[in-house]
């Protein structure tokens, strides 16, 4: 296998995982019980908590495996394949987080109970994923701006 399917098939098979920890914190959200009536509620707020770390994490690989090399062969897949990988990752990163605005802020407010917030869960997800693919693009900008600088291109 030559580097570049190899590339394509990471770029699919990190996007597959980022997407796969979406749907484990969806599960897991699903099963956390209600906070108690009575007392502090302390464990089902370090679940809730756990919930937003690891959704935080999906996104985060999601956006970013989505602005990895595309590679060729059968594995170059997505709308923007022939672009570059800083402008995939830039533009990833700004349509996960309009997409978790519609989470977050629209549909987590059209549903109820345990779906809401598993919705909302997701659209912060999608938000903390799509804020650090843009920082990403943004130093890979900038470093690229200062490298041209310095070389006088």
């Amino acid at each position: 296998m030559d580097r570049s399917r190899l590339l394509a098939a990471l770029r699919v098979g990190v996007v597959t995982v980022g997407l796969a920890g979406f749907v484990a914190v969806a599960t897991f959200v699903f099963d956390l019980p209600p906070p108690p009536e009575t007392g502090d509620g302390v464990p089902s707020g370090f679940a809730f908590a756990f919930a937003l770390l690891g959704t935080a994490a999906a996104g985060v690989v999601t956006v970013v495996g989505y602005g990895l090399p595309a590679g060729d062969g059968r594995l170059r897949v997505g709308p923007l394949a022939d672009r570059s990988s800083t402008y995939r990752l830039v533009v990833g990163g700004a349509a996960a987080a309009v997409l978790s605005l519609g989470f977050a802020f629209g549909l987590a407010f059209l549903t109820s109970g345990m779906v809401s917030v598993a919705v909302w869960i997701v659209g912060v997800g999608l938000l903390v994923g799509g804020l650090v693919a843009g920082a990403l693009g943004g130093l890979a900008v900038g470093a690229r701006l200062v490298a041209d600088a310095v070389t006088g291109e």
